[in-house]
């Protein structure tokens, strides 16, 4: 089994040069073991004013802020991010992500920043493509079955496009795998992480796993 790592970002904006302000990341190791890393990481709290409802108010609502001008002790200082980061996520670890260049990309950055170079596998597994091939797959292995048995399959040959259809829709391809996506804290990085996981685990289907948390 390949190392993975399942991973989530949320930055100060959409550009190429925003920042992170939170980073989680599940590590499945090669015998299947899990460990979770959560951080919130020091950031130009002014780009956050240009983020959009309600990621404003969220970043508000959850990034520690001290009393006074200095940071809170729960938040890390860029460079040991950066350098926690480069170690988590090294070795070759495969990305598994919800559009995961995204995260990637800005990553790269605040590593370069401290002169560490990226390790990860370079081939980013997207949930997104994952998930809709299999649902293509599905589909068309049902309307194969049906038409072989002489039934009709009009139906499920409609099923691709019900799911699939551009642009996709990630609440629609969760649900497709069986993960629903209510049930996950969305828009948080941990909370994106764990439904990246599942999502991967439902089509995959690994062996059973036990997660334990470090900082």
């Amino acid at each position: 089994m390949p190392r993975l790592a399942f991973i989530d970002t949320e930055t100060t904006g959409l550009s190429p040069d925003d920042e992170i302000w939170e980073f989680a990341a599940i590590i499945r190791e090669t015998d299947g073991s899990e460990r979770t890393c959560h951080m919130f990481i020091q950031h130009d709290t002014q780009r956050c004013a240009a983020l959009p409802e309600p990621f404003l108010t969220d970043h508000r609502n959850r990034f520690p802020i001290s009393p006074n001008a200095d940071w809170h002790p729960d938040v890390w200082s860029r460079r040991a991010a950066a350098e926690t980061i480069a170690d988590l996520l090294g070795g070759g670890t495969h990305i598994v992500g919800a559009v995961p260049n995204f995260d990637t990309e800005r990553i790269a950055t605040l590593l370069r920043r401290y002169g560490l170079a990226p390790g990860w596998h370079y081939h980013l597994i997207d949930i997104e493509n994952l998930v809709a091939g299999w649902a293509h797959g599905v589909f068309r292995q049902a309307a194969d079955d049906l038409a072989r048995r002489g039934l009709p399959h009009d139906a499920v040959d409609q099923g691709p496009a019900l799911v699939t259809s551009l642009p996709w829709d990630s609440d629609a391809l969760s649900r497709a795998v069986g993960v629903d996506p209510d049930d996950y804290d969305r828009h948080t990085a941990l909370g994106d992480a764990r439904w990246v996981r599942d999502q991967y685990d439902a089509i995959i289907r690994p062996p059973a796993r036990e997660e334990t948390t470090t900082p």
